[in-house]
């Protein structure tokens, strides 16, 4: 018995839809991709998707997503190969409309999943994956700031090139003061792979650092600004927090704990990140403050998945639902904004020469929108309806 293994589609010449968010809103309109990227004007000819009346929507770019640590480590303690792990996770963000994602990858005195030894298997797994993973994967490192010995491995890894945003986080402090309830301790130690007093003692151990703490994260920023990536301070308390940071150059606020530290971040012109599964579940899961209020303030510009990868999508959607922002603003918090804060200007709009990202969504049902298709740099790498392609050759007239 033989096997026919069908030939790969040519390359997308375009798509076209009645329902295109371009620069001037929402409106009929083809778009050619060249070589990856949205061309100058409309193909002549070739295959070319069409969207019919389904949202055609910049892809979206996620700057801070850890729900991959699940799929590494489903249980605590179970830890499963990073290949099939990874190659399950690019499935997920492509069924989500995530075309760019900044896997948020810790390194930490904690060790175990927080470790060096997971963050190397990442990296390696990225390299070794890319000719078959469908979304654009990045590292956002998130560096314990009380892991001084740690220091000198992430300045190596920026070095190489592997780090594509670093955020300073410090949850030492939270864990000291959770030292004596039990449960905590052991899901910490089950995630650092070791007993609940080798982690405890790991924890005193990292809290002697203190005072070498603030010239460490100096030194570990001015690399990282060197090496021109972008730098963000995680949970910031206060307006002391962020104002120290700012002036040592992160000039994005993930997550901040107060809406006084948000507001001090917008005055300053820093990017403010806020957790998608805030809006989409109406409230944090920490006590921070609410994303959509933020949102509704102007002071939230960039939404991220945090935890959980449908998020982003849904959380738009729900701003849009509730009034906050129309669809196209609500869109720029998880495609444009993102993009601009991570330091990637070739993405985040479908504009002539931006890659050609793009999420195909039918929004018939309200609050449940869902990706029918996505194309990351101009090839269509996932589906999930029936989509017609038409040869503009001999179309006719199509959306323009």
């Amino acid at each position: 018995m033989h096997t026919t293994i069908q030939p790969q589609s040519p390359p997308l010449a375009g798509i076209t839809g009645r329902r295109v968010l371009g620069a001037a809103g929402l409106g009929p309109a083809t778009l050619g991709f060249r070589d990856g990227s949205v061309a100058p004007q409309a193909p002549q000819s070739g295959p070319c998707l069409d969207a019919g009346d389904l949202l055609v929507l910049p892809g979206i770019v996620d700057i801070h997503g850890d729900a991959f640590e699940r799929a590494v480590m489903p249980r605590p303690g179970v830890s499963f190969p990073y290949p099939g792990a990874l190659l399950d996770v690019d499935r997920q963000l492509l069924a989500n409309g995530i075309t760019t994602e900044f896997h948020g990858v810790t390194l930490s005195w904690e060790g175990g999943l927080r470790g060096e030894a997971y963050a190397l298997r990442m990296f390696e797994t990225i390299a070794q994956l890319r000719p078959v993973l469908g979304a654009a994967h990045k590292v956002h490192l998130r560096f314990e700031a009380y892991h001084l010995a740690g220091v000198q491995t992430a300045l190596s890894w920026m070095a190489a090139g592997r780090v594509d945003l670093l955020a300073i986080n410090d949850h030492l402090p939270m864990m000291a003061r959770r030292m004596g309830d039990e449960r905590k301790m052991q899901q910490y130690a089950e995630r650092a792979e070791c007993d609940v007093e080798t982690f405890r003692s790991r924890l005193r151990a990292a809290s002697g650092n203190a005072q070498e703490v603030p010239e460490a994260m100096s030194r570990l920023i001015a690399a990282a600004r060197d090496a021109g990536l972008p730098v963000a301070s995680h949970d910031d308390p206060d307006l002391a927090t962020r104002q120290h940071y700012h002036r040592r150059g992160c000039r994005i606020a993930e997550f901040p704990l107060t809406v006084e530290a948000a507001t001090l971040a917008r005055q300053l012109g820093d990017d403010i990140v806020f957790g998608a599964p805030n809006v989409v579940r109406g409230t944090s899961h920490t006590g921070a403050p609410n994303a959509t209020e933020m949102v509704a303030a102007g002071l939230c510009t960039v939404l991220a998945s945090d935890y959980n990868y449908p998020a982003p999508l849904q959380a738009a959607f729900r701003l849009a639902q509730l009034g906050v922002l129309d669809l196209p603003g609500a869109w720029k918090l998880v495609s444009r904004n993102p993009a601009r804060a991570a330091g990637l200007r070739d993405r985040g709009t479908l504009a002539p020469g931006q890659r050609a990202d793009a999420i195909l969504v039918d929004d018939r049902q309200p609050g449940l929108p869902r990706v029918c298709a996505t194309i990351v740099n101009g090839e269509l790498k996932h589906a999930a309806a029936f989509l017609p392609l038409v040869d503009l050759a001999d179309a006719g007239t199509l959306a323009a």
